[in-house]
């Protein structure tokens, strides 16, 4: 199936599962901001509009997406998210309830901007279970199609199931122009995709859990248009440009089709997560979060090459504590999801041990499933993104610090955990940081 010929529809899938997709229009054309009162009429319905944007999306776009919708008669409220000291908006719970409380009651909301914007609306869309739209700035990421919300609740990254928008409609001149890093961290993102689906195969080959084979399939047949020329998206060539944002699109399709963010996200995106939620802690910046994560595919790809090439591992289960050096105040909230991950690890530990062959089956499925580190790594450098730990303005130290406990943080079993499972970490961090991050 053209992936375009699942917008709207419901289909029983080979996995056992009904599929719903409830958006109902991409509109990628020089034309989609005109076509915003059609769309919304038809997919949204209701007079009363709030939008949402930035202080950078608002003049780039959002004045012109109010002003069309006005003159087709709807009534349009803008709100204004500020920047916090970083310079950029962020999706937390304090921006949330303030957000919340300021806005008044209407038929829908249009989010108007990238990552933060596109969350905080998902995330009051479906508090208020209001339906909503979504214009793109940047192609920055895969969440604008996915149910997923990716807040920070009380310090923590979290994520949070919510809903996805009816319509998604953007001008490619506005994608196109974009700031580079912005840009980069998308292909950062969708270039995640090989390890985070390899995990997602992990967890169903050692635990039996749920993976869906066609939104995997989805995520993969969409690779080479991406991937194929990556100097093209340094370059701002239109199709390029357009195979990048298609693919961060159909790549939150593919979370929505398998109620998971397991399809695009793995122990790559835990390294970035764990940047984010020390950054202040640490007294450190972060950059934006697809660019840490192709750092950390760079990074799960090494692991899973060292990991998958070892014929006989002795399996080795580790009761560690959750470190308080490392997390600080947030030592409790991460426990939580610590202990949870200890006990499948032990579970893992227990089942390698017990069935031999299951690890000659988990190398034959997993190997072909992954990509080499340095192919990821020179994708990413032909494309101008970050490939380096200075590219994000990191220090080695705190780059390995964020390795060696990101499976701390996260119940989700992946490539991180296994890497400790086999005797690979930590011993490997360093070299793999020598040879591919430096």
């Amino acid at each position: 199936m053209n992936p375009a010929e699942l917008l709207g529809q419901t289909f029983a899938c080979e996995c056992g599962k009904k599929h719903s997709i409830p958006i109902h229009a991409v509109v990628y054309s020089e034309q989609a901001i005109q076509q915003l009162p059609a769309l919304l009429a038809a997919h949204l319905a209701g007079k009363r509009i709030n939008l949402v944007a930035d202080q950078r999306t608002y003049p780039l776009i959002g004045r012109e997406c109010a002003a069309v919708l006005n003159r087709a008669g709807l009534t349009v409220q803008t709100f204004i998210v500020p920047d916090t000291p970083e310079g950029r908006p962020v999706c937390d719970d304090l921006t949330r309830d303030t957000l919340s409380a300021r806005l008044p009651s209407g038929d829908g909301l249009l989010a108007v901007g990238s990552g933060a914007i596109s969350d905080l609306v998902k995330w009051l869309a479906c508090d208020l279970k209001c339906p909503y739209a979504v214009v793109p700035t940047a192609a920055s990421m895969n969440g604008y199609a996915s149910n997923n919300i990716a807040p920070t609740i009380g310090g923590i990254k979290r994520i949070l199931s919510g809903t996805v928008p009816r319509v998604i409609a953007t001008t490619p001149s506005v994608i196109e122009q974009a700031p580079r890093e912005l840009t980069s961290a998308g292909l950062g993102d969708v270039l995640a995709k090989p390890v985070s689906i390899t995990d997602w195969k992990l967890n169903q080959v050692l635990f039996a859990e749920y993976y869906c084979p066609r939104a995997a399939q989805l995520i993969s047949s969409l690779e080479g248009a991406y991937s194929a020329r990556p100097e093209a998206i340094r370059a701002r060539e239109p199709p390029a440009i357009a195979a990048l944002f298609q693919a961060l699109i159909y790549s939150g399709i593919a979370m929505t089709m398998a109620e998971t963010s397991f399809p695009a996200s793995g122990g790559e995106h835990l390294v970035s997560h764990a940047l984010d939620m020390t950054a202040q802690i640490h007294g450190a910046p972060h950059d934006y979060h697809g660019r840490q994560v192709g750092l950390g595919t760079i990074f799960a790809c090494a692991l899973y090459e060292r990991v998958l090439e070892i014929e006989r591992p002795r399996f080795q289960f580790r009761a560690e504590a959750t470190d308080q050096a490392y997390w600080q105040s947030l030592t409790g909230a991460v426990e939580t999801e610590h202990a949870l991950k200890r006990r499948k690890a032990q579970q893992a530990v227990q089942r390698l041990e017990d069935e031999r062959a299951l690890w000659d089956n988990l190398r034959a499925t997993l190997q072909p499933m992954t990509r080499p580190a340095a192919a990821i790594k020179q994708c990413l450098r032909s494309a101008g993104a970050a490939h380096r730990i200075a590219d994000i303005g990191c220090s080695r130290e705190r780059f390995l610090a964020s390795v060696l406990h990101a499976h701390q943080m996260r119940a989700r079993y992946t490539i991180l955990d296994l890497a400790w499972a086999v005797g690979v970490l930590p011993q490997a961090a360093e070299e793999i940081a020598e040879e591919y991050l430096v």
